[in-house]
Parts: C-alpha cells; sequence; structure tokens
C-alpha cells in the first residue's frame, strides 16, 4: 500500500494541494486500519434476517463469539470479528491494551467502529437489523460503536463490560440494549458494571446469568431472545 508522498510521485500528472495531500493520508490511514481487521463469517446475502456482528473478549478469538451464537441459532447470519492485536507468546488477541487510558481506549473503539461501519453499510445490508454481540472488551467494544454510530446498530448485547471511566458518557444513540453479567464474577468490579453511563443504556433489559467465573463459554443466560 503506497503511503501519500509516494501516491503523489507516481505520475507528474497528479499535484495536489497540501490540503489535499492531508485528505489523502486520512483516506490510507482509513484504508490501512480497516486492513487490520480478521473475519469469520457467515452470510446470506439472499436473507433478511438479523445480521449479528460479534466481538470477543480480551485474550481470545472470533471462535469465542461463534460457539456462543451457534449454541443460541445455529443458523444466523453473523462476522465475528478478531482483535486488532495478537498477545505475543501467549496467543489470543486483544481490542486495546489492557489497562489503559478512557481516551486510548475510545480511539481504538473508534478506528474498528469506523470499519465495520464502512463493511456493513453495503446495499447488501440494507434493510437488515445489526445487532451487535460483544463479552468482556467486545462488550464495551460494541457500547461504544453504537454510541459513535447512533441510528446503525438497531440492537447491542453486552456481555460482562466494564464501564470504567464511562460514567459521564452519553448513550442516547437509539440503539436497543441488553446487559448481562454472571453472578460470580470476580473480573469485573461492581462498581463498573451495570448503569454506569447516561442516557439509553442506563435503562437496559438484564438477563440473570450464573457462570463461576469471567468466561463467555460459560455464559447461559436465561433469556435470549432478541432485544
Amino acid at each position: 500500500m503506497p503511503t501519500a508522498q509516494q501516491f503523489t510521485h507516481m505520475s507528474p500528472v497528479i499535484q495536489l494541494l497540501p490540503g489535499a495531500r492531508r485528505s489523502l493520508r486520512a483516506a490510507l490511514q482509513a484504508y490501512n486500519d480497516a486492513m487490520r481487521l480478521k473475519v469469520n463469517c457467515r452470510v446470506d446475502f439472499g436473507d433478511e434476517g438479523d445480521l449479528f456482528l460479534m466481538f470477543h473478549g480480551y485474550g481470545n478469538d472470533e471462535h469465542e463469539m461463534i460457539r456462543i451464537i451457534d449454541a443460541v441459532d445455529a443458523e444466523a447470519d453473523y462476522y465475528s470479528f478478531r482483535g486488532t492485536y495478537a498477545r505475543r507468546y501467549m496467543g489470543g488477541n486483544y481490542w486495546y491494551p489492557d489497562g489503559c487510558d478512557v481516551e486510548s481506549r475510545r480511539h481504538e473503539c473508534r478506528v474498528v467502529g469506523d470499519a465495520v461501519v464502512a463493511l456493513t453499510g453495503s446495499a447488501a445490508f440494507a434493510g437488515r437489523r445489526k445487532i451487535l454481540i460483544g463479552f468482556s472488551q467486545g462488550g464495551y467494544l460494541s457500547y461504544r460503536m453504537a454510541v459513535e454510530h447512533p441510528g446503525v446498530f438497531d440492537a447491542a448485547i453486552l456481555l460482562s463490560p466494564s464501564f470504567r471511566g464511562e460514567q459521564d458518557a452519553e448513550a442516547d444513540c437509539g440503539t436497543r440494549f441488553l446487559l448481562a453479567y454472571g453472578d460470580q464474577d470476580r473480573t469485573i468490579p461492581v462498581e463498573d458494571q451495570g448503569y454506569g453511563p447516561t442516557g439509553d443504556i442506563r435503562n437496559p433489559r438484564r438477563a440473570a446469568v450464573h457462570v463461576p467465573r469471567h468466561g463467555a463459554c460459560d455464559l447461559r443466560p436465561r433469556d435470549r431472545r432478541h432485544p
């Protein structure tokens, strides 16, 4: 992929003004950001049913969420995304570094969200309900995507996300939320769960889940209906 500087020297005919150069650099950066996404999908383009967009937790991969959706609806259409960063030596992937500040988390979520919106904005998906499903880091990512792209996502199922640093955030985005935590989850502090952000997320539907730890493979929501 050429840089903006290389692109402008490909032909003597192409001469870009400084403002155009900046726009080109931004477009190339957006393209490179989008190329960071890896995805596993099962989509029937002749169908008009719900489209699930799924995001796993820290240290896992796209197959974590596929196991969940297959247990609920083996015929569902989905895109299951892999975290943009690979864990060196340990395996698995993540969406943003553990322990990073709020603005860094939001930036990483914004990059992914913009790429996902561009992908699903195709006419092939026009008229289909788009439902986000995320576990842990993927739950927070799903929340930020809904907030930053109001009106795009019809529903979001957030499984064990942390809302640390989001207590004053607005979530009036038109997305319906289902929020679920394990009753024995010790990974996400109680103060970082629940109704932190203001707006629509303050009154989500809640699912009762009974799991011994913070693990998506053990989640068994009693209420599996769509939000």
